[in-house]
């Protein structure tokens, strides 16, 4: 007597369909992590010069505006900007807002805006005013 062999799900034509697109997947995956992906600063070729978007510059500037906090561990950023903008020759300009911690430990939200400029693939701090007051400036003597 012949018994059918039990088939397992890779030996289906659909087990071996599935695997192959999870491959494939898998593959081009690893392949954007390697390259930074499409739309990252990394990504430049060519002529063709990184543009940030209001979310690359508000990261950014919130990198800056961490660094001048007591607490950077505490701070909350809104998701969006109120405002970023290009001021023009690779200098831009956000303002928003953070929560977070001062020297007393009580919850406190500051309006900060942050000039900086982007040379080739390095973001520089060129001015940073918290709650109306200067607390960075490049062009100054300090």
């Amino acid at each position: 007597m012949n018994t059918p062999q039990k088939r397992t799900f890779l030996h289906t034509k659909i087990g071996r369909v599935s695997l192959f697109v999870f491959l494939l997947i898998g593959l081009f995956s690893f392949m954007s992590i390697l390259t930074g992906g499409a739309n990252s600063s990394s990504s430049q070729t060519g002529n063709t010069a990184y543009v940030p978007d209001e979310i690359d510059l508000h990261i950014q500037a919130q990198q800056f505006v961490s660094r001048a906090l007591k607490a950077p561990s505490t701070a909350k950023f809104p998701a969006l900007p109120y405002e970023a903008k290009s001021l023009g020759d690779g200098f831009y300009r956000v303002k928003s807002y953070v929560d977070s911690q001062n020297s007393f430990g009580a919850m406190i939200r500051s309006d900060w805006t942050v000039d900086m400029a982007l040379v080739e693939d390095h973001w520089f701090l060129d001015k940073m005013i918290v709650d109306g007051k200067i607390v960075y400036d490049a062009t100054s003597s300090n």
